[in-house]
């Protein structure tokens, strides 16, 4: 992929045409478009610019929040915005930086699966939360081609919000599937303290970084993977 090469972005929370809004812009170029956000829930936003698997497996991606009005969704203490993604590298990146192998890319082959972009961040740091106080976790699959399948550990979701749809959720959910470019929103009440873990129930994935911890109330130390 070429540094010099343009570039768009998309918004999943957009209603709105691509071709006049989430179109290619050049180096040194500027172009504004707006949008009014009307649907709840979080959202991928990403450059749409061919070829797109390779911006997205390259980091251009991201997620935003739309809230609801006042009183739609029950209050959280706490919030946590989770976005999970493939890294397909060239190589160990020791002497020179790694770059995108298209090749792992087109087979689904990472060599990293990570959340917020970095494979293990959240073992060594640790999610807090405290006991019996509701937790809110905004998950998207920003992909660019693997699903994600959210599980907690050692507690359910007491609500799933699929989809990020706040007007509807399942109760008492062990594992919720988000696809890649969907999201989800989960909350989960906690009274016992403890560590647990929160994967991708996709044990490849979590072998490969997708894994981290949440540390409800006051626990010494870490829990390694």
């Amino acid at each position: 992929m070429s540094a010099s090469g343009p570039h768009s972005i998309d918004f999943h929370a957009a209603r709105i045409a691509p071709d006049k809004a989430f179109v290619d812009i050049a180096p040194g170029e500027k172009f504004t478009f707006q949008f009014r956000a009307n649907d709840p829930g979080v959202f991928m936003y990403h450059c749409g610019t061919k070829p797109v698997l390779a911006h997205i497996a390259n980091g251009m991606y991201g997620a935003i929040v739309v809230d609801p009005p006042a009183g739609t969704l029950p209050e959280a203490h706490h919030n946590y915005v989770l976005v999970s993604s493939e890294w397909y590298l060239n190589g160990p990146g020791l002497k020179q930086p790694a770059a995108l192998d298209t090749t792992k890319a087109h087979q689904m082959t990472p060599d990293w699966v990570t959340w917020n972009g970095y494979a293990g961040q959240y073992v060594s740091n640790p999610l807090e939360v405290h006991p019996g106080h509701l937790a809110r976790y905004y998950v998207v699959a920003a992909g660019p081609s693997l699903d994600t399948d959210f599980h907690i550990v050692g507690t359910v979701l007491n609500r799933a919000y699929i989809d990020g749809d706040v007007k509807h959720f399942e109760t008492n959910v062990q594992t919720a599937s988000v696809p890649a470019g969907g999201s989800g929103i989960f909350d989960v009440k906690i009274d016992k303290p403890g560590l647990y873990p929160f994967v991708s129930h996709s044990f490849a994935t979590v072998d490969m970084g997708q894994v981290g911890l949440v540390k409800v109330g006051d626990v010494e130390g870490t829990m390694s993977h």
